[in-house]
Formats: structure tokens, sequence, C-alpha cells
């Protein structure tokens, strides 16, 4: 009877340590996070960080009060509509790591700060992923 016992604990320390290594590995290998590190003033940094492996591209819409003149962006906007207040930048190809999205403003942001909708495909079942930054 002890050594049923013996044997099952022994099966269960390897199951829970096989999922404590794999499913980490699972998570990291569709992630994509993203936050602003800075986001008032006259500046918005939106920092992605992409994993491994990467998605196929990554379509980046921020919002910010419409009207606001841009000084500076880095990387360049692939779209910019000022009256709605929308720059979009397409990531093609992107790499794993960390990548960051700065805008510098002419005048301080009025009233609300800059927001962000990301989107892409995840890179193993290929279904839409949307986040929400705030």
């Amino acid at each position: 009877m002890q050594r049923i016992m013996s044997d099952n604990r022994s099966y269960c320390f390897l199951l829970v340590l096989f999922c404590c290594l794999l499913l980490p590995a699972l998570s990291k290998a569709e992630s994509l996070t993203a936050r602003y590190l800075e986001n008032s003033g006259t500046v918005s940094v939106l920092e992605l960080i992409i994993g491994n492996p990467a998605p196929s591209s990554v379509i980046i819409k921020q919002y910010i009060p419409p009207k606001t003149r841009i000084a500076k962006a880095t990387p360049s906007v692939t779209k910019f509509s000022a009256g709605k207040g929308e720059l979009t930048w397409l990531l093609k190809a992107p790499r794993p790591g960390v990548q960051h999205i700065h805008l510098q403003y002419e005048k301080p942001l009025s009233g609300r700060k800059a927001t962000a909708v990301i989107r892409c495909k995840s890179p193993r079942d290929g279904k839409l992923m949307t986040i929400h930054v705030q």
C-alpha cells in the first residue's frame, strides 16, 4: 500500500513539474503586452513587449485629443488623421523584444491622455488579438 502511495506522489510531482515548465513557455510563445511608460504633458511613450515567436505584423492605433499637433514621432507614423486624433503604425515582421513608440506634442495634451488599441494575429493559432492600453 505504501509503495502505491509513493508511486502516486512521484507521478503527481512529475506532472506538476511538467506543467510548471510547459505552461509558462506556451503563454510566452504568443505574448504581446503593452503599457505607457509616460503619458502626460508633451510626451507619450508606448512600450511594446513582443514575445517569441513574434506575430507577422502588428497594427497600433493611438488616439489623442482631436487637432493635437505632433512635433515628432518615432518610428514614423504610417497614417495620421488630425481631425479624428488617430495615429496608425503598421509594424511588419516585428522582432521579439521591447519596442517603443515615442510621440512628442507641440503643446501639452488638453484634457484626456493618449490611449491605444493594438491588434495582431496570434502566431500559434491565427486568432485576432486585441489589446487596449490606457
